[in-house]
């Protein structure tokens, strides 16, 4: 994807994080343009949304090489293909990228129970999808794990799941090469 510049970015990722996005009906426009990166020349175009009350949206941002949408809520997550929410996960957020070399995302939830056994549950379809766990942390309250596809670099997973009592906040997040 084009690159721009961070301070872009970040302000979108804020924004994103603000509006909580849904991805219903009610949504609306809010506000949109064609950024051009002073340094490159290279232009994005962007789009807000927000629905009726206000409070949940999504920011688009596409370029000549793909798109990004992201924002809260389930409307902008989407998991990789083999794999499947934790039982009784509520989605929380995500987002989800393309370009010329690929896709990708990332889908953040919460569910009742036991890091330990999300964990599990998402290394079980990684080794499925034929992917070889080449990271694994554990520190404090926190497990993580990173897969890939052999051979394929572009292609894998990373989870996290924090235990928080007894519940446990966790993210996927993904890319495959095109």
């Amino acid at each position: 994807m084009t690159t721009l510049r961070t301070f872009t970015l970040s302000t979108a990722i804020a924004l994103a994080m603000t509006l909580s996005a849904c991805g219903s009906k009610s949504e609306k426009e809010v506000a949109s343009g064609t950024y051009t990166d002073p340094e490159t020349g290279k232009t994005a175009d962007y789009k807000v949304t927000s629905d009726t009350s206000g409070e949940n949206g999504t920011i688009s941002i596409k370029t000549e090489d793909g798109e990004m949408q992201f924002g809260g809520g389930a409307g902008n997550a989407k998991f990789p293909a083999g794999f499947s929410p934790y039982p009784g996960a509520k989605v929380t957020g995500g987002f989800t990228a393309t370009n010329k070399d690929g896709a990708g995302g990332m889908a953040s939830f919460e569910v009742k129970g036991q890091a330990a056994d999300v964990i599990a549950h998402f290394r079980k379809q990684a080794e499925a999808a034929g992917m070889k766990i080449t990271t694994e942390v554990k520190a404090g309250e926190t497990a993580m794990f990173g897969a890939e596809r052999p051979g394929d670099s572009k292609s894998g997973v990373q989870v996290t799941a924090t235990q928080a009592g007894d519940m446990v906040n966790g993210s996927i997040t993904y890319g495959h090469g095109g």
